[in-house]
């Protein structure tokens, strides 16, 4: 079945810039751009309600039962309220240095910046921190391994039992940002941003690559992985795309009309991506 926009965001409604994180949580989708606004969407795209919450481009946005967590160009990430959209926190603050990315994975916050620093934050603290020695621009966290990538590579590095903040590097991959890991594959952009590679994403196969998917003509901005073998991507050539991570085959591309800078994936399946001039829209297989 092709992918088919079935949903868009009104052109009053919309962010008033480029979008750069969107985020599905508790059954509401969740948009940052560079406005420094966050709004609140139901599953077909009717605003809800939206807040001020940095005065500059927000970067990243990450959720965890009633809190919204934010990153901005402003070198600070700050916690808010969902049910009352108002301000809980400042967790950190910076002149110097930027985050740029926020996850929340197993129950704890991760946090990335621009100049190598993954931080574990557990109940709004600082836990410990991870130096990676070059800018984060995205990265996960599966069981004992930390996945990091930048512009160039990606560094696949193994914590060490007992010792907060230490890790061993197993693997380094030529590849950049952005990456996601769908089942037992790890997935990255090529050096040349156009194409993606997949690699086994188990020690034992010493990570092995799988292949390269290639559609998109110019470079790739996102990648949001499905269940254990779809994975989604989009960037500057205005095209979402499905793959079929078991063949290594596209099986779907939609036309979008907008770089896409972020996708997300909802609770009932639905694909939204985000982008250029505030547009988001959501995509379903029909």
């Amino acid at each position: 079945m092709p992918l088919a926009i079935t949903a868009t965001a009104s052109d009053q409604d919309k962010h008033l810039g480029e979008v750069y994180a969107v985020i599905f949580h508790n059954d509401k989708l969740y948009s940052a751009a560079v406005d420094g606004k966050i709004k609140v969407w139901d599953a077909n795209l009717q605003l809800e309600a939206e807040f001020q919450a940095h005065e500059s481009a927000i970067y990243h946005i990450a959720a965890k039962d009633n809190i919204i967590y934010s990153c901005s160009t402003d070198g600070t990430i700050q916690a808010w309220s969902l049910e009352t959209l108002k301000h809980v926190k400042t967790l950190f603050e910076s002149s110097e240095e930027e985050t740029l990315r926020l996850y929340v994975i197993d129950g704890k916050l991760y946090s990335g910046n621009d100049k190598g620093m993954l931080s574990v934050w557990e109940d709004d603290a600082m836990l410990c921190q991870f130096s990676m020695v070059e800018e984060i621009r995205d990265f996960t966290i599966i069981e004992k391994f930390i996945y990091t990538v930048r512009d160039r590579d990606v560094c696949i590095n193994e914590l060490v039992p007992g010792d907060k903040g230490r890790y061993i590097t197993r693997m380094t991959l030529e590849g950049r940002s952005p990456l996601s890991v769908v089942g037992n594959k790890m997935c990255f952009a090529s050096r040349f941003g156009n194409n993606i590679c997949v690699h086994d994403n188990t020690k034992a196969t010493n990570f092995k690559k799988l292949g390269e998917l290639q559609g998109h003509n110019m470079i790739v901005n996102a990648l949001c992985g499905f269940e254990d073998s779809t994975l989604f991507s989009g960037g500057y050539d205005e095209t979402v795309r499905q793959w079929n991570l078991e063949t290594l085959k596209c099986v779907s591309t939609c036309d979008i009309g907008f770089c896409g800078n972020t996708i997300c994936i909802g609770s009932q399946g639905h694909v939204y991506v985000a982008g250029d001039n505030g547009f988001i829209k959501r995509l379903d297989n029909k």
